[in-house]
């Protein structure tokens, strides 16, 4: 069984950051606003707003392709998965870069891409709904 989580209403995100920190808990087992793979960002055109960006589970990754040592593969249900042996934490920032919804950053204590496993954390402790984690839908191939 496989599950997507999505950013559906980002206009009731308070800025509680719940969902950072469970991220940030269930990836690190610490409470710490770097190293996650959720970011919630005041937006600076709306006050009292806030820009929650999580990875979209792109179906041909860019920072994949951008990865000059193959360590981010794609996924074929969408997203990446790190090969942490294939990383050589560079300081180019080529994956980080190359996702246009910036939402890949380095682990600052690992030097590794921080990788959204899907685990719902960010759903689970969200007392807004922000997000939605549902299960997947098979497409019947014939």
């Amino acid at each position: 069984m496989r599950f997507r989580i999505e950013v559906k209403n980002s206009s009731r995100c308070i800025g509680c950051y719940n969902c950072l920190y469970a991220c940030s808990r269930h990836l690190f087992d610490s409470v710490d606003q770097t190293r996650t793979a959720v970011f919630v960002r005041p937006d600076r055109s709306l006050s009292n707003r806030f820009t929650v960006i999580a990875c979209r589970y792109c179906q041909n990754p860019e920072c994949a392709s951008a990865c000059p040592h193959g360590a981010l593969q794609p996924l074929p249900e969408g997203g990446i998965t790190l090969i942490a042996s294939k990383c050589k934490g560079c300081t180019t920032f080529d994956c980080v870069k190359a996702c246009t919804l910036t939402a890949l950053v380095l682990d600052r204590k690992t030097k590794m891409p921080v990788i959204c496993d899907k685990c719902g954390d960010c759903a689970k402790y969200c007392p807004h709904n922000v997000f939605s984690y549902e299960e997947e839908k098979e497409i019947a191939t014939v």
